[in-house]
């Protein structure tokens, strides 16, 4: 275990936070942002959280600079530059509700140059598929029959080299001047966007309608699925998008089943993630 610095968290204030802890500011340090994760505690999950945004920053995607990781009591946390007048995707559209489709497509747009870089033989960003492979041999949410489609599937996609964001939503992409940078990138892998697709459409049709999320996007789940169509209809183009939006749901599946090995859940929320992944498998 390397010896990280030690941090005092009553110098810092709080300004933010996400799916995986909070985020502090201190006037002694300008320019840094203090990320801290209350989720996972592990080692392992801090120096992904700050070396596979490193690797993604490699191929050219726009992503604030990560300077170290830290110690905070019995958490990690990384330190990384803070980007002046920065707003989100979500924020923005939850400030000004009639920017929705212009933001979403220009999000859609903004992914499908992310989806064209490509990584080759990184430490840091796995393959999808591999990682897939394995949450659909062992996990519980399905059984059966369910599970073996589910293993059949995952079975027959295509390995890709494209770079996915991982965690793929409109509060992880930010402007500043107009500049975008992409944001939250420790669950990085490479694979077919649809991975990547499945994830979002999941997020902005399903867990939009949770209290947290809502909180998290700073929007209505009516205004979630609002940019979801907007945003699909200018990654896709406007044909087909029948097709397209079933394909999304099949990967949105395989994206309950990887949130069922990271996280802990209780046997009612298991009941219904296993129920929903069985019915978009279909």
């Amino acid at each position: 275990m390397d010896d990280y610095k030690s941090i005092d968290l009553s110098t810092w204030t709080q300004v933010g936070e996400g799916g995986n802890g909070a985020v502090y500011v201190n006037e002694a340090e300008p320019g840094i942002l203090l990320k801290v994760n209350t989720i996972d505690t592990t080692e392992k999950a801090i120096r992904e959280e700050f070396y596979t945004p490193k690797a993604v920053s490699e191929t050219g995607v726009p992503t604030p600079e990560l300077y170290e990781i830290v110690k905070v009591g019995d958490f990690y946390g990384v330190k990384c530059q803070e980007i002046p007048g920065k707003k989100s995707f979500a924020r923005l559209c939850g400030d000004d509700p009639s920017t929705i489709d212009v933001r979403a497509t220009q999000m859609a747009n903004l992914l499908k140059e992310f989806h064209a870089k490509t990584v080759k033989d990184s430490e840091w960003i796995p393959s999808m598929k591999e990682r897939m492979q394995e949450a659909a041999e062992t996990t519980t949410l399905v059984s059966g029959k369910a599970k073996e489609r589910l293993i059949a599937f995952v079975k027959e996609i295509p390995e890709s080299d494209q770079l996915l964001h991982g965690d793929l939503q409109m509060g992880n992409i930010i402007l500043a001047d107009e500049k975008p940078y992409w944001i939250d990138l420790g669950r990085a892998t490479h694979g077919i966007p649809q991975f990547d697709l499945g994830h979002f459409y999941l997020f902005c049709n399903i867990f939009s309608r949770t209290a947290r999320v809502q909180a998290i996007a700073h929007m209505t789940d009516k205004q979630m699925i609002q940019f979801w169509n907007a945003f699909a209809v200018a990654y896709n183009g406007p044909e087909n998008m029948d097709a397209f939006v079933k394909e999304c749901r099949r990967f949105a599946a395989l994206d309950i089943i990887i949130l069922g090995m990271v996280q802990k859940l209780s046997f009612s929320e298991r009941f219904f993630l296993g129920t929903l992944a069985k019915k978009m498998l279909k």
